[in-house]
């Protein structure tokens, strides 16, 4: 009987084909074209929303729909390099909109969903729903930290004091005379965990600072590259 096994494994381990260079080759080519078309894809729809953000955003509302391109690339439940680049620009905008109630008449930068899908020629459902799946995708919600103004996330972001109370987190800096009614040692806590909100709200500015320049930067480089682009094309009509 062991005789028996120890031939079945030799035959089963005789069958077993290494992958030949060509099919490794071939796989490994697969992968890099996948990642190129990727990063390719992502550059597009970068293109798209900065064009839109150019007309109608600011720096800080651009800097969100930027940050919410790279956390689609870095998805691997899903693929931006399937459907259009247009709908995929159009839903992200739609939902940063969303998230700082630029569909409120009152904002600042106040948006319709006609706006948005007049500029990159899309439909109103169709972008209704591909913004609710990436907000699904995403795990974002009214309030998201760093797809939001500070001051729409604090105001809806809840927090809880040493205390035992809780209060919206844009209520932190009225704490003052919270630390004055308190017992020493409430006093402490409350100080320290000031302190820590503070550090937090400076590190956010900081980070804040980083997204606007990179932003500036991109701007730059495209520009550069159109104008490359334009100069390219008026050099052949001198031909």
């Amino acid at each position: 009987m062991k005789e028996y096994l120890k031939k079945r494994k030799m035959v089963k381990a005789s069958k077993i084909k290494k992958p030949s260079l060509d099919s490794i080759k071939f796989i490994l080519e697969g992968t890099t074209m996948k990642e190129t078309e990727k990063k390719q894809r992502l550059a597009e729809i970068k293109e798209l929303v900065l064009g839109f953000c150019d007309k109608h955003l600011n720096e800080e509302l651009a800097g969100y729909t930027l940050k919410l391109c790279e956390t689609l690339d870095r998805k691997r439940k899903i693929s931006i390099t399937r459907g259009k680049k247009e709908i995929w620009a159009a839903s992200i905008v739609y939902v940063i909109a969303r998230l700082n109630f630029l569909f409120d008449p009152e904002s600042e930068f106040f948006l319709t969903a006609d706006t948005i899908c007049d500029f990159f020629g899309t439909k109103k459902s169709t972008i209704g729903s591909k913004a609710s799946y990436i907000e699904n995708i995403c795990n974002l919600g009214l309030g998201a930290e760093g797809f939001c103004s500070p001051k729409i996330s604090d105001s809806l972001t809840l927090v809880e004091l040493p205390n035992g109370l809780v209060i919206p987190k844009s209520m932190l800096t009225e704490l003052d005379f919270v630390v004055e009614a308190a017992d020493d040692e409430k006093t402490k806590e409350l100080e320290e965990f000031m302190a820590e909100q503070q550090w937090l709200k400076e590190r956010e500015i900081a980070e804040k600072k980083a997204r606007r320049a990179e932003i500036n930067r991109k701007i730059a480089e495209d520009k550069k590259r159109k104008k490359k682009e334009n100069d390219k094309q008026l050099g052949l009509f001198d031909l």
